[in-house]
C-alpha cells in the first residue's frame, strides 16, 4: 500500500491541504450560522486525524433536499456502477455512487423514518444512520476531517464528530455514543434494476453543479494508493479489494465476494456467537448476512431462481429479499435479523479493525 503524494492527485480530486492545523477542531459556518461548543477530547488517535478538504464544515456539500426519479428516467449511471439501496416498509430508494462520490451525505426520510445515507469514497463504505440522536432530530454533514482516510460526519445540532466506520461519536456532546444504523444494500446498477424496477432513484437535481458522469478521484478505485496514513496497514491483499464485513464492537468478520463466483449462493457460519447465513453473488455484486433463525429454528435457507426480488426461501416456504424482508409465505411482512454490515476496501477494514477475520 502506498501513501499518495499530494502532487500525484488528479485535478478533479476534491481533497486538499494535508497539513491543515489539527487544533482547528471547530469552525463557524458561513453567513452567521451556528457555532458549536469546543470539545478537546477525541476517542481516536489524533495522529491519524487529517483535514480532507478546505473550508471546515460542509467543505463537501451534503444533499439535504433529495429529488427522486424513476429508473427509466436515469441516464447517468453505467450498468457496472455501484448504488446504495434502502428499504423502509414498502418504500425502496436508491442512491448512486455517481452522486455520492460528490456529496457523501444525503439527509432523507421515508414517512416518519429520518435517516442519513453516508458514503466515503476513500474507503468505499456506505451506510444509513438514524438522524435521531438522544431524541434530537439532526442533519449530518461533512466535517472536513478524516480518520484512517475515512470520512468523519458531524451532526448539525451539536457539532459532534462521528467516525463513519467506527459508527461512533469520537468528539463532542455525544462522545463514544454509537450511531444507529439501518441495513443497506450495495450492488451494481444492472442488478438493482432487476431487483427493484419500481424503486425511486436519487436524481442529479441536487441544487449543485457537478460532473455526475465523471468519477472525481481518477484511478483511485483500482490503484494501491491511499491518500492519508492509517493506523494499520493491510497484508498482501490488494488494499482496494472490496469485501463485505459485519461488526460487533471492536470486532469484524469479513467475506470475499469471489467466494460467490458462480452466482447467488448461501453458506452458513457463526459470527460473534450467532449462527448466520451469508447470501452473496460476485457476478451480481451483492452480499448480506442474516441470523439463521426463524421462530426459534434454523432457516434451512436455499437460493431460488426467477422470483425477484426474492433471492432465497426457508424450510417453511417463506421467501426473502436482500433486505431480509419476507415478501411471501406464511410469515409475509416479517423480517429476518440483519447483522450490522457493509462493504469497504480491505485496507479500511484492517485500519479500523486490525484483528479482522477474513473468510
Amino acid at each position: 500500500m502506498r501513501i499518495a503524494s499530494s502532487l500525484s492527485l488528479a485535478p478533479l480530486i476534491l481533497l486538499t491541504t494535508l497539513n491543515a492545523c489539527k487544533g482547528q477542531q471547530k469552525q463557524a459556518e458561513e453567513d452567521g450560522e451556528k457555532e458549536y461548543k469546543y470539545y478537546a477530547d477525541w476517542a481516536i488517535d489524533q495522529e491519524y486525524l487529517e483535514r480532507g478538504c478546505n473550508g471546515g464544515y460542509d467543505c463537501i456539500r451534503s444533499i439535504d433536499k433529495p429529488d427522486f426519479i424513476s429508473i427509466k428516467e436515469v441516464d447517468f449511471i453505467g450498468d457496472d456502477d455501484l448504488v446504495v439501496g434502502l428499504k423502509i416498509g414498502d418504500e425502496v430508494r436508491c442512491y448512486p455512487h455517481a452522486i455520492l462520490d460528490w456529496h457523501e451525505i444525503v439527509n432523507d426520510h421515508i414517512g416518519k423514518t429520518d435517516f442519513a445515507i453516508n458514503y466515503c469514497p476513500l474507503t468505499g463504505s456506505a451506510m444509513a444512520w438514524d438522524r435521531h440522536v438522544d431524541g434530537m432530530l439532526t442533519d449530518f454533514g461533512v466535517s472536513g476531517w478524516l480518520f484512517n482516510s475515512n470520512v468523519i460526519p458531524y451532526d448539525r445540532e451539536t457539532g459532534s464528530h462521528w467516525s463513519q466506520m467506527k459508527q461512533e461519536c469520537v468528539n463532542g456532546q455525544f462522545y463514544k455514543q454509537k450511531a444507529t444504523s439501518y441495513p443497506v444494500l450495495e450492488t451494481s446498477w444492472v442488478t438493482w434494476k432487476k431487483l427493484y424496477p419500481n424503486s425511486k432513484i436519487l436524481s442529479t437535481n441536487t441544487g449543485f453543479s457537478r460532473h455526475y458522469g465523471e468519477y472525481p478521484y481518477d484511478t483511485y478505485r483500482e490503484n494501491e494508493d491511499v491518500f492519508f496514513p492509517t493506523e494499520h496497514d493491510p497484508d498482501s491483499l490488494h488494499p482496494k479489494m472490496r469485501v463485505y464485513g459485519v461488526i460487533d464492537g471492536d470486532d469484524a468478520v469479513c467475506y470475499r465476494y469471489d467466494h460467490f463466483s458462480h452466482g447467488p449462493a448461501i453458506f452458513q457460519d457463526t459470527v460473534f456467537g450467532i449462527p448466520v447465513i451469508v447470501v452473496g453473488s460476485d457476478p451480481d455484486n451483492f452480499m448480506a448476512v442474516f441470523a439463521d433463525e426463524r421462530n426459534g429454528k434454523p432457516l434451512q435457507a436455499r437460493v431460488i431462481k426467477d422470483a425477484l426480488p426474492a433471492i432465497f426461501e426457508d424450510a417453511s416456504g417463506n421467501r426473502y429479499d436482500l433486505f431480509g424482508y419476507c415478501i411471501s409465505g406464511p410469515d409475509a411482512g416479517s423480517r429476518l435479523e440483519v447483522l450490522n454490515g457493509f462493504a469497504a476496501y480491505w485496507f479500511a477494514w484492517v485500519a479500523f479493525y486490525p484483528q479482522t477475520t477474513l473468510r
